[in-house]
């Protein structure tokens, strides 16, 4: 299969994964949309709904990043970069499409396997982006960036939600405990997988995911002030994200990924 192919499969993958989103979104999979099987399942991390508009930016830079991609198709650096990310990049639209299906029929525990391994295909996408040197590849970095570290998040509390389905009794501590437990390990997760990743763009998504949590928690008719703990924590490791952000940028170079990975190519 030759690059321009490649390419035009990957857009036809990510289109389709477009199409049973909008369906799961609309209540058109088992009659419920994600959000309502969410509400199902209440967890302390959950954020409030206007958080997950984020999607229709990722999907918008997915989207950009892709035509790009179509276009350059005969550039070196653009041709190696996607023969290096197809085989994960589909594996993620099929972990995607699979995830809003089983996620839809409640299938909680299967849901989890999915995003996992929709999490470990994205960071290997990302592994592979190549120094950020023109608006293409610019956007590459921001789009897959987001798109991992919301995805870092939503791994976070389906796992939190499968818990809520087996009615677990978290050994005896109080919810609000486990909820803060759980906020400030998908941060070291997360200052692991930005060493790893150094893309500036990755804990943007999570701060903005961590500032819903805040808004949940200060909504009325949500839970009201009940836990102020856990929305002020959120609240702070939300501006830890973002200054966690910046300085990866600067020690970047003042870019979203490490200039010096255009060594890498060939």
């Amino acid at each position: 299969m030759n690059t321009k192919t490649k390419a035009w499969v990957n857009m036809g993958l990510f289109l389709l994964t477009l199409v049973i989103n909008t369906l799961g979104a609309f209540g058109f999979i088992n009659g419920m949309s994600q959000r309502e099987v969410s509400d199902q399942y209440p967890t302390l991390i959950t954020p409030d709904p206007a958080t997950f508009s984020i999607w229709g930016v990722i999907y918008t830079l997915l989207l950009i990043s892709l035509i790009f991609m179509i276009v350059k198709h005969k550039e070196e650096r653009t041709a190696n970069l996607i023969d290096e990310i197809s085989v994960p990049f589909r594996v993620s639209c099929v972990a995607n499409i699979m995830w809003i299906i089983t996620f839809s029929y409640e299938m909680i525990g299967i849901s989890t396997a999915l995003i996992l391994a929709f999490v470990v295909t994205l960071a290997m996408i990302n592994r592979k982006l190549k120094a950020p040197d023109g608006l293409g590849h610019k956007v590459n970095a921001v789009a897959f960036g987001l798109y991992n570290g919301w995805l870092i998040i939503a791994t976070v509390v389906n796992v939190s939600a499968y818990l809520v389905q087996l009615q677990w009794n978290g050994f005896g501590l109080a919810a609000d405990a486990w909820a803060l437990i759980i906020l400030i390990v998908a941060l070291l997760l997360t200052g692991f997988v930005q060493w790893r990743l150094r893309n500036a763009a990755l804990t943007l998504s999570l701060a903005w995911a961590y500032l819903g949590i805040w808004r949940q928690h200060q909504a009325e008719g949500a839970f009201a002030g009940q836990y102020p703990v856990i929305g002020w924590a959120a609240l702070v490791i939300s501006v830890l994200f973002i200054l966690i952000a910046g300085f990866v940028y600067v020690r970047n170079g003042n870019s979203f990924l490490p200039r010096q990975r255009s060594l890498k190519l060939k």
